[in-house]
């Protein structure tokens, strides 16, 4: 973070969507305690209520609260005017969703949701509120994409296909805007202990030592926000995700693929 208060620096709203559970929930609760108001968008409205009030009660900030399924072909205009009175200066893309198995095996719709959500929302909504964050020159934008970006991953194919967007979303983005007072960056998380991991399938025995938690990798975002065009959290995921470069494809993907298919 640069020199100045968070608000200062971009605006007295942050727009955080997936903020009922998990790593969206953290980053409202850090961006909170940097003083900005949050906006927060999830489809668990009673959770988002809770959330916010003890936010509102532990940081004397403002919130507000909008439930909403971000699949669904109005939500973007929806969310835009629920948001129209207020100075969205940071948003970030965080809502999306995995499932692990067997590509033929799974819903075509399933996999259309999540698409939906983890790609087309964070372009659509980037397009709703960039705009006026170029007027201000101010703003930033963080895109989440996973470590599961960095290879292909069988049995998760989708999945990490739509985590690769995210990441190449948040570097281009990086480039195009850094001169004009926005700060647009990816952020990798590896295993992370949230809800994420249950309803996608995935046994927490996997993993090992790779696991981090939410507030460790929101903090490597907010330390990292204005300096680098993505992060990926954790000494050993960097490791990992720069080594693969030096073994073949085809090695990779197959040692993935074994690590995938020992999920239950």
């Amino acid at each position: 973070m640069l020199n100045g208060s968070w608000k200062e620096r971009y605006g007295d709203w942050a727009l955080v969507t997936g903020a009922s559970a998990g790593i969206g929930e953290e980053f409202c609760r850090q961006l909170a305690a940097k003083g900005m108001n949050i906006a927060m968008v999830a489809r668990r409205g009673e959770k988002l209520e809770t959330l916010g009030s003890e936010l509102e009660k532990n940081n004397g900030v403002s919130t507000r609260s909008v439930p909403l399924d971000l699949t669904q072909s109005d939500a973007a205009e929806r969310l835009e005017t629920a948001m129209a009175d207020l100075e969205v200066g940071l948003l970030v893309n965080n809502a999306g969703f995995g499932h692990l198995g067997r590509f033929h095996k799974k819903s075509p719709e399933r996999d259309a949701d999540m698409i939906k959500l983890n790609c087309l929302a964070p372009v659509v909504l980037t397009h709703k509120f960039l705009p006026k964050m170029v007027e201000r020159g101010r703003g930033a934008v963080i895109f989440v994409a996973s470590t599961a970006a960095y290879q292909a991953t069988p049995f998760f194919s989708v999945y990490s296909a739509t985590k690769v967007f995210n990441l190449f979303m948040g570097e281009g983005l990086w480039q195009e805007y850094r001169k004009l007072g926005i700060d647009a960056m990816a952020l990798s998380p590896g295993y992370t202990k949230t809800e994420f991991q249950k309803a996608a399938g995935l046994n927490e025995d996997v993993g090992g030592i790779l696991w981090e938690t939410p507030d460790n990798v929101v903090d490597t975002a907010l330390d990292n926000l204005g300096k680098k065009p993505s992060v990926i959290h954790g000494g050993l995921n960097r490791f990992l995700a720069f080594t693969i470069r030096l073994f073949p494809r085809k090695w990779v993907i197959v040692v993935a693929g074994m690590i995938s298919k020992s999920q239950p």
